[in-house]
């Protein structure tokens, strides 16, 4: 019947009523374990991830604590709800250890009916300890206590959770050992350069202390080794000028003389060597006359080419210029350097220097070529890449001369102008060494001239001039004696200083009108007198010329900077102390030039030199004339050659014509015969 009431039994209803409210609270712990999972996914980082964790559990089960304990490698750390973290050795709790070791989970029961408390469902609670695997591996361990009864029936859906808090805890630990892992690299990589940083401080600070060192010992060595070197050459040069010598002791002083400039020549090589290696050579370019340069150097290096019989001529091109903008003194040592290691290394028959120019379109600038070609000992195939190395001189040993530096500085000098030094060469054939260097060209009228002697020997003051006072001011006896004597043998009134207080005070009693003034000395160096000088007055009029055994360019400009009007290097030759007078003081000398017997040659053929060569034989002439049309220099000295035996006077003369290249003069004098 419809409106009959349906009796469900007392029994089955309290069944259905059991599964209704097992049904909805097994709802609503799922809603919790969701509850729970949503939360944890709110924080990202492992540190935040935990205390996530742990904030979210007792928010949503309770608890009056929570620990957990987690691996990270080997390692096992601690964290609690109230923030507490550490590392342990090994975990605190037998029964966390236990669910480390076997992966099982384990609830414990605390009885609190002794305890006072204020309701009657508390008097049960519960420590759960529930191991957090992925797989078989238990990476953390959930340890809950005092979990009322209550929450006693969320037991059965916690695996889910803990499944879920296990992947969570995983990937951030593994983010985190990843993280760690590029931390520590970093940390490493920091540290490495750090050292790295901390090694190149101290080898810079150890390279500039060296530097510093290096430096000290080339201003030490410039000045005991030049110093000596002034006096042993200035003595020499100075009893050259007596009148009243011997041969023999003439001979004698010469060879002093020259083994002295072959000491201070090897002493400059090591010593340039020195300042190109400690980064210390200036390039000072000036104007100068090239033209010069090279005549002058090549008249130098006649001497040695004819001692050992050889050839030295000179093929210049008309393209070459004369008056160029670079640094002077270096070119002459690269020419020198060159020249000399030409005749050095040749035993017979001739060294050629060829100069060509062309202008450089890119630059503007003039590329000079300088060749110099000889038919010396060559060089082997293998010694090639050698030989612009440091102390080496290739080749038979029994060849070998000199320091091994020349060729080394000729080409750093070479490389720090600009240009550069190559070679070729063959074995017992001869060598060529090319010298390609960028200069400016310059007008005649940009060019000072720098001395007044040209060679030639000063003899003694000229007439009507005042009586000059010259103060030397110089530790060193043997050089103040050297300088003293020097003076006085051409006329001037001298006085002697041993240091720069004594200078000063010398000054101010005497009133020279020149001082010569070194720059070591002891109690007061020459630049400090030389400012004190100044400061006093008449100190601006005095003229104050430095000797200074200084290599380094920086410290002679100090030198300048003081108030010196010039600076002459030691050793010097007494050219250039008499130069140096005269351009500063404006002193007049009197001199004589020594007559060679190249200049004897010369004055022999006072008559026109057709009137010479017309008396030579018609055949020798018509092949003299054919060489010097064709400008053959081998064919022109060859015929010169058998000239020599019929007047050696006018072959000596034709070699120089033709080794200047003059074969226009040639020409002329041959025109004058009737030949041409």
């Amino acid at each position: 019947m419809p409106n009959e009431l349906i009796t469900i039994p007392a029994a089955e209803w309290n069944k259905l009523k059991q599964r209704a409210t097992k049904l909805a609270l097994d709802k609503s712990n799922q809603q919790l374990v969701m509850q729970l999972m949503s939360k944890m996914s709110e924080a990202s980082g492992l540190e935040n991830v935990i205390d996530n964790m742990l904030r979210s559990i007792v928010d949503v089960i309770g608890g009056a604590n929570l620990v957990l304990y987690y691996k990270i490698d080997a390692d096992i750390f601690y964290a609690d709800v109230y923030g507490v973290k550490k590392q342990l050795q090994q975990p605190d709790d037998e029964r966390v250890i236990s669910a480390f070791a076997t992966g099982d989970a384990s609830e414990y029961q605390h009885d609190f009916n002794d305890t006072q408390m204020l309701t009657p469902a508390f008097t049960h609670a519960y420590t759960w300890i529930y191991p957090l695997k992925v797989g078989s591996v238990v990476i953390g361990v959930f340890k809950i206590e005092s979990l009322h009864i209550a929450m006693r029936d969320l037991y059965s859906q916690l695996p889910l959770f803990f499944n879920y808090a296990a992947l969570v805890l995983k990937n951030e630990i593994l983010g985190y050992t990843r993280l760690q892992h590029v931390n520590n690299l970093l940390q490493q990589e920091i540290l490495i350069r750090k050292q790295t940083e901390r090694n190149l401080v101290a080898a810079k600070n150890e390279a500039e202390a060296a530097n510093r060192a290096k430096s000290v010992f080339l201003a030490n060595m410039s000045h005991e080794l030049r110093t000596p070197m002034n006096a042993v050459l200035g003595f020499s040069q100075l009893m050259q000028r007596d009148s009243d010598l011997s041969p023999t002791q003439r001979e004698t002083l010469n060879i002093i003389n020259n083994s002295g400039k072959h000491l201070l020549g090897l002493i400059n090589d090591v010593l340039d060597m020195a300042k190109i290696e400690a980064g210390r050579v200036i390039i000072e370019n000036g104007n100068f006359d090239l033209g010069a340069l090279v005549r002058d150097t090549i008249d130098m290096m006649h001497e040695r080419a004819e001692a050992k019989g050889l050839e030295l001529l000179l093929d210049q091109s008309s393209s070459f210029p004369r008056f160029v903008n670079s640094d002077e003194a270096k070119f002459r040592q690269i020419l020198l350097n060159l020249v000399g290691n030409a005749i050095k290394y040749t035993l017979k028959g001739r060294v050629i220097v060829r100069l060509t120019a062309e202008n450089s379109p890119d630059t503007g600038q003039c590329i000079l070529t300088c060749e110099v070609k000889d038919t010396g000992i060559g060089i082997a195939e293998q010694d090639l890449p050698f030989v612009f190395d440091t102390f080496v001189q290739v080749g038979r040993e029994s060849d070998q001369q000199g320091s091994g530096l020349g060729l080394r500085i000729t080409k750093q000098y070479a490389e720090l102008m600009g240009g550069q030094v190559t070679v070729t060469s063959e074995l017992d054939k001869g060598s060529s060494f090319i010298l390609t260097l960028p200069v400016a060209k310059v007008g005649e009228s940009e060019i000072i001239n720098k001395s007044v002697f040209d060679g030639k020997r000063v003899l003694g003051l000229a007439a009507g001039q005042p009586v000059y006072r010259v103060l030397v001011v110089e530790d060193q006896l043997e050089n103040r004696l050297l300088l003293k004597r020097l003076m006085e043998a051409v006329g001037f009134q001298v006085r002697e200083a041993v240091n720069g207080q004594q200078g000063v005070e010398q000054f101010k009693r005497w009133k020279p009108d020149f001082i010569w003034m070194d720059r070591r000395m002891p109690i007061m160096d020459g630049m400090a007198a030389t400012q004190k000088i100044r400061a006093l007055p008449d100190g601006g009029k005095v003229k104050i010329v430095a000797v200074t055994a200084s290599i380094f360019a920086e410290q002679r400009q100090e030198f300048l900077n003081a108030g010196v009007n010039g600076i002459v290097g030691k050793p010097y030759r007494d050219a250039e102390i008499f130069d140096a007078m005269a351009t500063y003081l404006g002193v007049r000398f009197i001199y004589d030039e020594p007559v060679n017997e190249k200049n004897a040659a010369e004055q022999l053929l006072t008559q026109p030199y057709s009137q010479c060569l017309k008396q030579l034989p018609e055949e020798l002439l018509s092949e003299l004339r054919q060489a010097v049309m064709c400008l053959d220099i081998e064919h022109s000295l060859a015929v010169i050659e058998q000239v020599k035996a019929l007047d050696a006077p006018l072959a000596d003369v034709l070699s120089e014509r033709v080794n200047q290249f003059d074969f226009e003069g040639l020409a002329q004098w041959l025109g004058d015969t009737g030949i041409l």
